[in-house]
């Protein structure tokens, strides 16, 4: 999956990263949490942190030092100095936790690729008008509240807790508030120019298969430890039951060797089709409706398939879609027609040294 730039993640895509992020554990990340901040905390004091929300998110380690106004980036018509970028990464690591483990392990080339994006952020803000700005700070504003709220779900509803999140986070509401606004700032000058016409005729141009989604149910009997010749004799016996009346999903949860799909009963629902490899995505476009077809032969097996529904998405439905890799290829443009020539001069820190143990 291609790594979506942190300067065109709009404030809801950013919400969407909290939701997946938060509370969840990297097995292999070592979280600076106050019970491995401490020398000689006891297993005691451990398992008391271990209970506290505040444990799953805590305070952003920057990689680098810098002073304040240390112009880090020099550009055609301003500078980006050491406060904001600081800034910019704090806020990034309070709506998106996930975020921040990168940044705290960034070398010097992946904090350069952070200060060259945010400049790009904010040499494109610079660009909006003021119905532009008014809109940004607006959905800044909604936005904040929502991110709020999914703290709040995972702060016990405690209000006083997310007030010291905050505080240990290094960031207020209007910090947070100011950056998102920018963020949006910077989408909506990208946004001007992509229109409906565009989008529409992107639309038009996209093979049947790129606006087909499909529900398939399907076992998977995999030649990984069978013989060929055996996977195939079960594939079509379990076809031969299937046809005769015995359920699909009954079979699928005893059969199949795809775990992806197992406890769902073989089901697949409203999926975008272009994901499957190809005899799978064939099957999926062309096997009639409701009929459970003969083996599919992939490089994991034998397939048997029962297309449960099948449909063409509308423009409406694809438009925002759309819109989004329209953005990124609208972003995609600008870094590499205009960014690093307004870029002048790059000064940032050297990344800190892990101390030798």
């Amino acid at each position: 999956m291609k790594k979506r730039s942190v300067a065109i993640l709009s404030s809801a895509v950013l919400v969407m990263a909290l939701m997946a992020g938060c509370g969840k554990a990297d097995n292999n990340a070592q979280p600076q949490t106050p019970a491995n901040q401490t020398e000689g905390s006891g297993q005691g004091n451990q398992a008391a942190d271990a209970n506290d929300p505040l444990v799953k998110f805590p305070k952003l380690t920057l990689p680098f030092t810098v002073e304040p106004n240390a112009a880090l980036v020099e550009y055609q018509g301003g500078t980006m100095n050491g406060k904001e970028f600081e800034e910019f990464l704090r806020v990034i690591n309070f709506m998106n936790p996930q975020q921040g483990g990168m940044i705290e392990a960034a070398d010097e080339n992946a904090l350069k690729a952070f200060a060259r994006e945010y400049t790009a952020t904010k040499i494109l803000a610079a660009r909006a008008d003021e119905t532009m700005k008014k809109d940004s700070k607006e959905l800044a504003e909604k936005t904040f509240e929502k991110i709020k709220t999914q703290y709040m779900g995972l702060l016990d509803k405690d209000e006083a807790k997310f007030t010291k999140l905050m505080e240990g986070q290094s960031v207020s509401k209007e910090l947070v508030v100011n950056q998102m606004a920018l963020i949006n700032d910077s989408i909506n000058v990208l946004k001007k120019g992509i229109n409906d016409a565009e989008l529409k005729k992107a639309y038009d141009t996209m093979d049947k298969a790129s606006r087909t989604t499909a529900s398939v149910r399907h076992i998977l009997i995999s030649t990984e430890k069978r013989k060929p010749e055996e996977a195939l004799k079960l594939a079509n016996d379990l076809e031969a039951r299937l046809k005769k009346g015995e359920d699909f999903a009954k079979l699928a949860k005893e059969f199949t060797d795809d775990p992806g799909s197992k406890e769902n009963g073989g089901l697949y629902a409203d999926a975008d089709v272009t994901q499957w490899v190809p005899e799978f995505k064939d099957a999926a476009l062309k096997q009639e409706v409701g009929v459970v077809g003969p083996p599919v032969k992939t490089d994991y097996g034998y397939h048997i398939i029962k297309v449960e529904n099948r449909k063409e998405k509308t423009f409406d439905e694809m438009k925002e879609s759309l819109r989004a890799n329209a953005l990124e290829k609208a972003y995609d443009a600008f870094g590499k027609n205009e960014l690093d020539k307004l870029i002048t001069k790059y000064n940032l820190p050297k990344v800190n040294t892990p101390a030798a143990k």
